[in-house]
């Protein structure tokens, strides 16, 4: 889902779940592979990968827009409204960058995960969401003294309480496997009981790795077609 305003937000959840009723009662699989961290194969691993095993967290990078303008202001010192200014430049932001500044692209793509990884279906609007506007480069100076770099982090858990998914920027040791994620690359962390910690990293948007995401589900739907067949749905 893209969201770039509240109305667009309410549409995008609606037209969601009016999608996966009419994929159960078709029979086949709603495939999304692209709608998360663009080139990434991290929908299907957690649909029919790990399907077997519990996943205990999923978090990652999941918006390459608030990824690269968090490394600008890092690497080269630059404020927030310059590091957008210069995102925007290379096509890595909207003219309206609100949705993805803001974290509702994030939330969105949280809210997927969650599904995905704890078998139910969450809406973007019960994610927790706060976005990088008030990040200062003293902000950013302070996280570099504690050996730690910012980052937005996408973030659902599941636990006795139930599911909780949360976006908000957060500090990173540099030792973690998510600091070193640069650029307008994305990253998603998934920590299974069995399978231990896995990463997966690589371009979170542009055409070709989107297009590359968007024909896997297509070769996939043909499969389905041609052999029968469906994936595991979240819930």
């Amino acid at each position: 889902p893209f969201i770039t305003s509240t109305l667009q937000q309410e549409a995008s959840r609606k037209l969601g779940m009016e999608l996966h009723e009419a994929a159960e009662a078709s029979g086949t699989t709603l495939n999304y592979e692209a709608a998360v961290a663009g080139a990434i194969p991290i929908v299907r691993p957690l649909r029919e990968s790990l399907v077997g095993d519990q996943v205990r967290q999923v978090m990652g990078i999941v918006n390459g827009t608030t990824n690269y303008v968090l490394d600008q202001m890092t690497t080269t010192g630059m404020d927030f409204e310059q590091a957008v200014a210069q995102a925007q430049q290379k096509g890595y932001a909207e003219a309206d960058p609100t949705a993805d500044v803001e974290g509702y692209d994030a939330a969105a793509k949280a809210a997927l995960l969650a599904s995905l990884a704890f078998h139910t279906r969450m809406r973007g609007d019960q994610v927790y969401r706060e976005g990088i506007t008030h990040i200062t480069p003293d902000d950013i100076a302070s996280a570099k003294d504690l050996d730690c770099v910012i980052k937005l982090l996408a973030v659902c858990e599941g636990g006795p309480e139930g599911i909780v998914a949360r976006v908000h920027p957060a500090l990173l040791p540099l030792s973690h496997p998510l600091a070193s994620v640069s650029g307008a690359y994305n990253a998603v962390f998934v920590e299974a009981q069995e399978a231990g910690r896995l990463m997966f990293l690589g371009p979170g948007a542009g055409g070709a790795p989107t297009a590359s995401a968007v024909l896997s589900d297509l070769v996939a739907a043909a499969h389905h077609r041609a052999f029968g067949g469906h994936a595991p749905r979240e819930s």
